[in-house]
């Protein structure tokens, strides 16, 4: 009898030695993955741009400025042909008026015109900033902190402080993900599709796509000035309306999008939402039909929620939800 009891004791502790090696091996998994989590998840991480010339040159289209001065007798001086623009300057349609006559807010100068209207309707707050530019080089980004890389944030304002924008507007939260195509002011930084593309090329001409129908090749030998990866897009090629999305964010939330008129010529929108006695905020049915009556060709939707700020002259104008939070990048105009 007491053989068969060691014997049992002896069963019984090798099973629990087994039993803490596999709870041992557990923990230091989880550890690990914790660690790997906080490194590529969570800690700010420096990355560098992608080289492009994998996808053949890629240079910005050189813009032309405003005035050329020469000590040559004008007679002297053969002008350049005029009877097509030249690719990223809109001088020919620039309007010559002021704009923002009876905007809320307005922002008039030789190669920008700005102005900013806020509508208030059926629970809904919003934004719209309608906006001309000479050149394509005055539609331009910034990264958070001035450094391109994964979990880099700052608030919207701070980034927009820094570089001296007169408006500007939350895009795309690049440095939330790994993937999604990033160029920004004419480079490269990312070459990875995941998701809807917004693209806004040297020509002015914005263009949005579905992952499975772009082409980064192309994209890059005809000259991309800006893009961005979140979506879904908000019309048909046509300029209508949708009434399904590549998106499980349907619902009313607040919401950032871009919307394309001509080359030049683009407005951004801002909903507030998420607050029940100010605004409801919009869900992308309702956010597709706005651009449709705003008479847009294009339009496509930024990253929402609290990241959703709008920012005039040094001051956030809308109502963020919770106040907002710190975003990755920023579109603005200075």
């Amino acid at each position: 009898m007491v053989y068969k009891h060691k014997h049992v004791n002896r069963k019984t502790k090798k099973k629990f030695n087994a039993i803490k090696v596999i709870l041992r091996d557990i923990i230091f998994f989880g550890i690990a993955l914790n660690i790997f989590a906080l490194f590529h998840h969570v800690l700010p991480r420096k990355l560098q741009p992608v080289d492009a010339s994998r996808y053949s040159s890629f240079t910005p289209t050189p813009i032309i400025s405003d005035t050329l001065t020469s000590s040559l007798n004008p007679s002297s001086v053969t002008p350049p042909p005029s009877a097509s623009p030249i690719p990223g300057d809109f001088s020919m349609v620039f309007p010559a008026t002021d704009t923002g006559v009876n905007a809320l807010y307005s922002y008039q100068t030789d190669t920008v015109k700005i102005a900013i209207n806020r509508v208030q309707e059926n629970s809904v707050t919003y934004f719209v900033a309608d906006v001309y530019v000479k050149n394509i080089d005055a539609l331009k980004t910034a990264f958070a902190k001035g450094k391109y890389g994964k979990n880099i944030y700052d608030f919207p304002l701070t980034t927009a402080n820094e570089n001296q924008a007169v408006f500007a507007v939350t895009g795309d939260y690049y440095s939330a993900r790994s993937q999604g195509i990033v160029v920004r002011n004419g480079t490269l930084y990312r070459d990875v599709p995941n998701t809807d593309v917004c693209i806004l090329y040297n020509d002015g001409e914005l263009k949005t796509y579905d992952s499975a129908n772009f082409n980064l090749t192309e994209a890059v030998s005809r000259g991309i000035w800006q893009s961005w990866s979140f979506g879904p897009p908000l019309l048909d090629e046509n300029g209508g309306k949708l009434s399904e999305f590549n998106s499980t964010l349907t619902d009313r939330h607040p919401r950032s999008a871009i919307g394309y008129y001509t080359p030049g010529h683009y407005c951004f929108v801002i909903v507030d939402g998420r607050q029940k006695d100010y605004s409801i905020g919009m869900n992308l049915t309702e956010l597709s039909a706005l651009f449709e009556s705003l008479g847009c060709k294009q339009a496509y939707n930024f990253d929402g929620g609290a990241t959703a700020v709008m920012i005039f002259q040094g001051n956030v104008i809308n109502q963020p939800y919770k106040g907002g939070r710190e975003s990755g990048d920023i579109i603005y105009f200075d």
